[in-house]
């Protein structure tokens, strides 16, 4: 159930992202609801590009009003955090 309200709250909350492109959120909502990898090009704080497969498990906002999405990364083996409006492309 909490999965349910957190992709709710995160759909509702798609109008204030305009930050975060609608491409990622539409790709994150889906594999949210099917577990399924994504492929996403990640531009990190100081500024070097890589190319990432993630497992979505959750978005949610920080408490300084930024957007995540938490996954499992493939390229680290492990779990990750990756700010939505640092997300410039996925497949």
């Amino acid at each position: 159930m909490r999965r349910t309200r957190t992709l709710t709250t995160a759909a509702h909350a798609g109008q204030a992202l305009a930050h975060a492109t609608l491409g990622a959120l539409s790709h994150l909502r889906y594999r949210l609801t099917t577990r399924a990898r994504l492929t996403i090009t990640y531009r990190a704080a100081d500024g070097e590009t890589t190319t990432r497969i993630i497992e979505p498990l959750e978005v949610r906002r920080s408490k300084a009003g930024d957007w995540y999405v938490k996954a499992h990364d493939h390229l680290r083996d492990a779990a990750r955090s990756f700010r939505l409006d640092r997300i410039t492309t996925t497949a």
